[in-house]
């Protein structure tokens, strides 16, 4: 049964049914989900969430709170009150004493660069039937992990420009460090997190036994050559399983990475449930990377429009959930996005607001009217009065400006 609740009178164990708000201007990742502790009821008084529904059905009901002695509305609502002071007063304590994005954008160019580096060096050691020393992948991995974790907005718009000679295996890192994005939006356990990351980036590391003139034709392939490239699933499974320090978790991306939940993907065509969670995201992220990347048979599309593209196929190929939760990580407008504002100038979307995805931090460059650059400006979106709005996700092409100039690093 459903109930429309005050959020002040929720309390851990209830089943919150829906949120009554566009799900991209609150916290949540899901509209539906059970309150774990006062944290959550928080979370939901700061994002301006005054009423939910809940499921008495699958949740606590209001009846059995009635039952508790109630303290006095005043004394509850200034508890709350100071809880969420306490809360705020350790978000800023945390923020002073982690890294700025600016030293984090810099610190994680070695990062890549390491990362890159062992890939290739695996992927070498594939095309020559070596086994691979999987643990070695754990180090770079978990900084990875520690890097997303400081500073999203960081690690995942490094690696959206790709050279065309080293494209897989900067995909790779790509889609690994999307995956870890995501699955930290979503609350995976440090298990699942690594296990994930570690199967996206080495999900395509049987592209090294795959013919280099199919991999990067630039006309349509043959049937017989589409299917030599989709053999690359149990190309990469056949090296892992062969290796030492694999794990079900990271076999499991590894194998799943191209199923689709309608049956429409390879190479068992899975249905729904039989689709890991974990295989979803690296499927998820691994389009969105694809498609935002220049290819010899492919022109990039803008996140924004890759984003819209992955959100047209959610409920059908790919889960819903996910898709909201690839959006809520990457944000409307994600970082490295072209924009124009209310007042005709570009700008490029440099950082993002997880609570405001519709207004990020924008850096000005451009004025349409004049076709001239400008002193770059810095514009928070969010925390500024009467700032412009964005009004369009422009192309860097169309305009002649080098994104590689003006990228957030």
């Amino acid at each position: 049964m459903l109930r429309k609740l005050s959020v002040a009178k929720l309390e851990p164990g209830m089943f919150v049914s829906n949120i009554p708000a566009s799900w991209f201007a609150h916290p949540f990742w899901r509209t539906s989900f059970r309150i774990r502790d006062e944290a959550d009821i928080e979370r939901l008084v700061e994002a301006g969430i005054s009423e939910v529904l809940i499921d008495t059905k699958r949740g606590t009901d209001i009846a059995v709170v009635k039952e508790k002695p109630r303290r006095p509305d005043q004394e509850r609502f200034a508890e709350l009150d100071q809880r969420i002071k306490t809360g705020l007063t350790k978000r800023r304590e945390t923020l002073r004493n982690s890294a700025s994005l600016e030293d984090e954008r810099w610190r994680v160019q070695f990062l890549a660069n390491d990362a890159i580096g062992m890939v290739e060096g695996l992927m070498e050691e594939a095309r020559l039937g070596q086994r691979l020393d999987l643990p070695s992948t754990e180090p770079v991995l978990e900084k990875m992990i520690a890097s997303v974790r400081r500073h999203p907005d960081a690690l995942v718009p490094l690696l959206q420009l790709k050279e065309h000679e080293t494209y897989n295996t900067q995909h790779s890192i790509s889609v690994a460090a999307m995956v870890i994005a995501v699955g930290t939006t979503m609350q995976l356990d440090e298990e699942q997190l690594l296990r994930a990351a570690q199967g996206a980036m080495l999900q395509d590391v049987g592209t090294s036994r795959i013919s280099a003139r199919i991999l990067n034709k630039a006309t349509p392939l043959t049937d017989l050559e589409y299917l030599h490239l989709r053999s690359h699933v149990e190309q990469s499974l056949a090296v892992l399983e062969a290796s030492a320090g694999s794990s079900d978790l990271m076999l499991q991306v590894v194998t799943q990475h191209h199923e689709r939940l309608d049956g429409t993907g390879y190479p068992h065509r899975l249905l729904g449930p039989s689709v890991s969670p974990l295989a979803q995201i690296a499927a998820i992220v691994d389009v969105y990377d694809a498609l935002t990347a220049d290819r010899p048979y492919h022109r990039r599309v803008e996140p924004a429009a890759a984003l819209r593209q992955i959100y047209s196929l959610a409920g059908s190929q790919f889960s819903e959930d996910l898709v909201q939760a690839l959006v809520r990580t990457l944000g409307l407008y994600p970082v490295g996005s072209l924009v124009r504002l209310e007042n005709g100038n570009l700008a490029i979307v440099i950082e993002q607001h997880r609570d405001n995805l519709s207004k990020p931090v924008v850096r000005v460059i451009y004025n349409t009217r004049t076709r001239t650059y400008i002193q770059p400006q810095v514009l928070d979106l969010a925390r500024r009065f009467e700032v412009p709005a964005i009004v369009s996700v422009e192309s860097w092409q169309q305009w002649g400006i080098d994104q590689r100039r003006w990228r957030p690093v």
